[in-house]
């Protein structure tokens, strides 16, 4: 198969594809897909930062800063495997995470001594980001739907030498009843389509995809958001992300759940400086969705992030 052979995607998907990006955006996208985003960020400790940044130009590489994230670089040129065959990268002490999941957890505003969520914490690397931005204070919970994926975050946070995390294993959407107005910050990173990560080297990332499943997944999303919003303290954020273009799991759910109300919230600005990144739609399809799905980003596939969506939730009341 050609590696960059657009064609062999499901033509339901590149359809879509030209609905939702303009001609700059679908180039930019498509180059995203000829050089995979690079990126790792330093795990050792906080005020030795810059060590990081000298090993790998030690290593020959040219780590480029990112300006809303002092402890991760970003990589114009260079591999995967020049990158996994460092000790350090090996070691884990640069970790090697995209972008777009680091901005995640950037943009929830954690400060030390949250209390904080996970509520589809699998494979755990946003957790660990988590716990560092809470100064290791505050409680930490990550919550799995299956004890497998359960077992992936402790074994990801062990490796990282990651503690003070509780992981629970169950259904995410009852966490708003056990935990109501429990937290000062809450990640809702769902289940998705997975977009973002589709890539015509590799069919199994598109096996799954249809518009149906898309389908599928918006009533699970939709009750993980609105338990995450009971769960949050008055005054707490919530961050709802998704890896994937698919609107009907993005600006869609953020519609229905602030149409709903059950709790009292409202969206925010995401205030990264993400230069990839676009406001949130207006409308699908014939959908017109409430005008604050505006404050929320979509990030476009480039050289340094891989295509992902974000809204800010505050819980008001």
């Amino acid at each position: 198969m050609n590696t960059f052979d657009l064609n062999c995607l499901p033509p339901a998907f590149l359809q879509r594809v030209d609905e939702l990006l303009s001609i700059d955006e679908r180039a930019q996208w498509e180059a995203s897909l000829r050089s995979r985003p690079l990126s790792v960020r330093w795990t050792g400790p906080s005020d030795d930062v810059s060590s990081g940044h000298d090993y790998l130009v030690e290593h020959g590489l040219s780590p480029q800063i990112v300006p809303w994230c002092s402890d991760a670089w970003s990589f114009a040129t260079g591999s995967h495997a020049s990158l996994t065959a460092l000790p350090w990268v090996d070691q884990q002490t640069l970790f090697m995470q995209s972008l777009s999941s680091i901005a995640a957890v950037e943009a929830m505003g954690i400060e030390p001594g949250h209390d904080v969520l996970d509520v589809c914490a699998a494979p755990g690397a946003k957790t660990s980001l988590i716990r560092r931005r809470q100064g290791d204070r505050g409680i930490l919970i990550a919550n799995e739907l299956s004890r497998a994926r359960s077992r992936r975050i402790h074994a990801l946070l062990k490796r990282l030498g990651v503690g003070n995390v509780e992981v629970l294993t169950g259904p995410g959407e009852q966490l708003g009843r056990t935990h109501e107005r429990c937290f000062d910050r809450i990640l809702v990173d769902v289940p998705c389509s997975g977009e973002g990560r589709i890539h015509p080297s590799n069919p199994a990332s598109w096996s799954q995809w249809s518009e149906s499943a898309i389908r599928g997944l918006v009533r699970r999303q939709e009750a993980l958001l609105e338990s995450a919003c009971r769960a949050a303290r008055p005054g707490g954020v919530i961050l709802y992300a998704t890896c994937t273009m698919a609107p009907e799991e993005n600006e869609g759910v953020i519609d229905r759940v602030l149409r709903r109300a059950r709790t009292p919230i409202e969206l925010m600005d995401i205030e990264l400086p993400l230069v990839e990144s676009r406001p949130g739609m207006a409308e699908w399809r014939g959908t017109t969705f409430v005008k604050d799905v505006g404050r929320a980003v979509r990030i476009i596939g480039s050289d340094t992030m891989t295509p992902f969506f974000m809204a800010r939730i505050q819980r008001v009341d």
